[in-house]
């Protein structure tokens, strides 16, 4: 595997995988590692003209992030044993597909591997669950980016070509 690749995963080797669900787009998302909480206090008053805008800024928001978060935008496909969830698939509530995603969820990342282009990526979960990235149909669209808790970002393009950046750290909720 590609050194940058093994630097940026090595972190996330053994840890547990949670809060696993597709978004819009056929997005993935997923958290890894001990859970963080992030709160939004109010905002009080603001000139937002919506009564929507307006009560959620008077709202309390608490979010709950893992020391790190995954998100694929490319293609992707999700096994657990026999069943595969594709990214093109659609989720009916209760199905097989779903609960691939469900079964995802509390397994521990075993390995990662890429192909020889470096343009597609597999990770490997310790109880028969895997996940491989492909690059996205559109030439210009990230395959995914790999979000620390720290602040730091790695992501990787449609070409494969890694692109990192630093940022600050969150801050937990006291």
């Amino acid at each position: 595997m590609n050194e940058q690749l093994e630097v940026v995963f090595a972190p996330l080797i053994g840890s547990l995988v949670w809060n696993v669900h597709r978004g819009e787009g056929g997005y993935l998302t997923m958290e890894f590692g001990k859970p963080h909480l992030r709160v939004r206090e109010p905002l009080g008053r603001t000139s937002a003209t919506t009564k929507r805008l307006q009560r959620w800024s008077r709202m309390r928001r608490a979010h709950v992030y893992g020391d790190w978060a995954l998100f694929i935008q490319g293609d992707w496909k999700v096994a657990v044993e026999d069943d595969w969830l594709h990214s093109d698939d659609e989720i009916v509530p209760h199905s097989l597909k779903e609960e691939c995603l469900l079964n995802l969820s509390g397994q521990r990342l075993v390995s990662v591997e890429a192909a020889e282009d470096g343009r597609h990526l597999g990770l490997v979960f310790d109880l028969a669950g895997k996940l491989e990235i492909r690059p996205p149909a559109g030439d210009d669209d990230m395959q995914w980016s790999l979000h620390g808790w720290d602040g730091h970002v790695a992501a990787m393009d449609h070409d494969g070509k890694l692109a990192f950046e630093v940022g600050e750290a969150r801050r937990e909720a006291t």
